[in-house]
């Protein structure tokens, strides 16, 4: 059964990295002919309408605020709004959405709000994508804990102005890659972009999605050699962020699952998806979260090979790859097997 929820893209970046030049010129792309745009802008004075080539009805700007905090009412409220719009033929029709936030912005409490009641009933959140400035890209990162975050979350990451600063862009690709290693990147020239076909991708919440491109999300391979770094300058903050994958052999019990990831959720679990084979259930279920929420488990199609280990990938501040491991073994040692016996013949 396909998802005919609407798929979202977001669209982040610190302030100056290029996203309204790039969605600019994606909103020119009959890729997203049938997209809805939400812009945010932070102030007063809102974003030039002139600078979107498709500003028409289904362009919507909020201006109160930072997509972070009090405006992630009016988010929800305008997601609602638009999805009444669109029922009652009062917009044109559109099969997704596309948010730009305030280069200010922490991206995760728009992820939350996106993922939770009302809106997930409507739509589910198909990508973020990070846009890095070239040029500035390596000083933001430096100065700004929001431009880290923003790097950390990302699905898709989109180094912009590579022309301008040729030389720096192996060291920031390499800084990108430390924060986080399963994002693909992309490249941009200045005023330029890649196309919007790249918001058409995998969305791992449709169930019909293919499970090559589920793997490609999860980039289990890409964590192998991430879990400790000692060669960056201490005096970034990044430097307490880990990245790592734990693989497991056998089926895991649902309730070790969900006992374990409660007591990890907090503000320092910056982001966690994997591929889980759970006893009892078959086909496999999906899992992300964003620190202190979880998702709701999706379930795959089927099974499409013979590797059914379960992986999981965790982005994670100040906590490390044994504390993970070991808080699943206690809970598997406090809550033997035997308990779901029961679970097992079903």
């Amino acid at each position: 059964m396909i998802d005919e929820r609407i798929p979202i893209s977001v669209l982040t970046g610190f302030l100056g990295s290029g996203k309204t030049t790039l969605l600019n010129a994606w909103l020119t792309d009959p890729a997203l002919a049938d997209a809805a745009v939400i812009v945010n802008e932070f102030g007063e004075i809102g974003i030039d309408h002139s600078l979107i080539a498709s500003s028409s009805d289904n362009a919507i700007e909020l201006l109160t605020g930072c997509l972070c905090c009090s405006v992630r009412g009016d988010l929800i409220s305008t997601l609602e709004e638009l999805i009444g719009k669109r029922f009652r033929g009062e917009v044109r029709p559109f099969d997704r959405v596309v948010i730009e936030t305030t280069g200010l912005a922490d991206p995760v409490p728009v992820i939350q709000a996106l993922t939770t009641q009302p809106v997930s009933d409507d739509y589910r959140l198909s990508r973020v994508v990070t846009v890095v400035d070239g040029m500035q890209g390596m000083s933001t990162l430096d100065r700004q804990p929001e431009a880290v975050k923003q790097a950390v979350v990302a699905d898709q990451l989109i180094v912009t102005k590579t022309d301008l600063a040729p030389k720096d862009i192996e060291i920031l690709k390499a800084r990108l890659k430390h924060l986080n290693p399963g994002a693909p990147m992309a490249f941009a020239l200045m005023g330029e972009g890649p196309p919007a076909d790249l918001l058409r991708g995998t969305d791992i919440y449709d169930p019909s999605t293919k499970f090559e491109e589920v793997a490609a999300w999860l980039a289990a391979d890409n964590y192998a050699d991430h879990g400790h770094h000692h060669h960056h300058d201490v005096n970034r903050h990044d430097e307490a962020i880990s990245s790592f994958c734990l693989t497991f052999d056998k089926p895991l019990h649902w309730q070790h699952v969900a006992a374990w990831l409660e007591g990890l959720v907090g503000d320092d679990l910056l982001r966690v998806k994997g591929i889980l084979s759970i006893v009892g259930w078959d086909p496999p279920i999906v899992l992300q979260a964003v620190q202190n929420l979880f998702q709701p488990p999706a379930r795959l199609a089927a099974w499409p090979d013979n590797d059914r280990r379960s992986r999981i990938v965790f982005i994670t501040r100040n906590i490390s790859r044994g504390y993970v491991a070991d808080r699943l073994a206690e809970i598997q040692a406090q809550i033997p097997e035997e308990l779901f016996e029961t679970e097992k013949a079903r």
